[in-house]
């Protein structure tokens, strides 16, 4: 056996790459060399080492739990290295901001918003993911997460940014192609079943959900439906007149206010879960962190007084109960 002394950096960033993709594919493109090279440094490491890295299974690859351990070690040497060098040549992290967004959130939400915040703190440099998974803090390199969920993260700080609220949208352009000069005072929501329904494979039972609260399920058995595999794209779909979706009113609220989109129904369909703020307990006393969660925190408190005051002011309808 070769000695551990001798074990090579490069093999540990290439091992640690691997770990993250769970691909030795992806890996090797990250670090410019073959899925094949990328096995021969795995795999001379784990000679090294006297036990397995990883659990091969056709493309995909996973950490055994000798592995898991090993990695967290690797990766946060890695980062002290890192950071060791920054500090020697005058540059420092503490002004990079990573987190992790789930995509619809970051595109409907967060987004537009972002600016304000990078005027007001131009200081801070932000390195935005999106991601439908979670991710373990302790191996991965996000400060913050924006999760979806009903608040439960064990060992991680979470606050609630706002609860889900789900209501249909379609086009202006198609309401009135469908309904003519209806006043929106008067549609009900078994009115639904005269247009197509927009669903998304990633929230399945939305429109059942809301159907049912509205007392209009009916409606499911009586209308066509088109099929996405994403919000997002249901959304989309929704603003280029194929349909209704029933969305998030967060995340359409500017489209609503800007008549692209119109929401006829006051069915408040509140729901338990929600977006959280999430992060690991000693990330909070950063200042990048702070900052940012108060500046979030701030602006889902302001995008929730105006999605209250908007609904108030609308009458609700509701479908006869069947």
């Amino acid at each position: 056996m070769r000695l551990l002394s001798q074990v090579n950096l490069n093999s540990l960033k290439i091992v640690e790459s691997a770990a993250r993709h769970r691909n030795f594919t992806r890996a090797g493109e990250e670090q410019f060399i073959t899925a094949s090279a990328v096995s021969q440094r795995v795999k001379s490491l784990e000679d090294q080492l006297r036990f397995k890295i990883f659990q091969r299974g056709g493309n995909a690859v996973s950490l055994t739990p000798e592995g898991e351990t090993y990695v967290a070690r690797v990766r946060e040497a890695l980062e002290r290295i890192v950071a060791a060098s920054m500090e020697a040549t005058g540059q420092s992290q503490a002004h990079v901001l990573r987190i992790c967004v789930l995509p619809t959130f970051a595109a409907r939400w967060l987004f537009p918003r972002l600016s304000a915040f990078q005027r007001q703190y131009p200081d801070i440099e932000m390195r935005v993911s999106t991601s439908y998974a979670t991710h373990e803090f302790s191996t991965s390199e996000y400060d913050l997460e924006i999760r979806y969920g009903d608040g439960n993260f064990p060992g991680l700080k979470s606050e609630l940014l706002f609860k889900e609220d789900l209501t249909p949208v379609c086009s202006r352009k198609l309401f009135h192609e469908v309904l003519g000069d209806m006043p929106l005072s008067r549609v009900t929501p078994e009115d639904l079943r005269y247009f197509t329904l927009l669903h998304s494979d990633t929230c399945t039972q939305n429109w059942q959900s809301w159907l049912s609260f509205a007392g209009a399920s009916f409606v499911l058995g009586e209308t066509k439906s088109i099929y996405f595999d994403s919000c997002m794209m249901s959304y989309e779909a929704a603003n280029a007149g194929m349909g209704f979706a029933v969305a998030n009113r967060a995340y359409m609220a500017s489209d609503i206010r800007a008549e692209r989109l119109v929401a006829p129904f006051a069915v408040h369909h509140p729901n338990t879960a929600g977006w959280y703020f999430v992060s690991p307990i000693k990330a909070l006393g950063a200042r990048k962190v702070e900052l940012f969660k108060q500046w979030i925190m701030a602006e889902a408190a302001l995008t929730q007084r105006q999605l209250d005051i908007e609904i108030a002011g609308l009458p609700v309808r509701r479908a006869a109960m069947v």
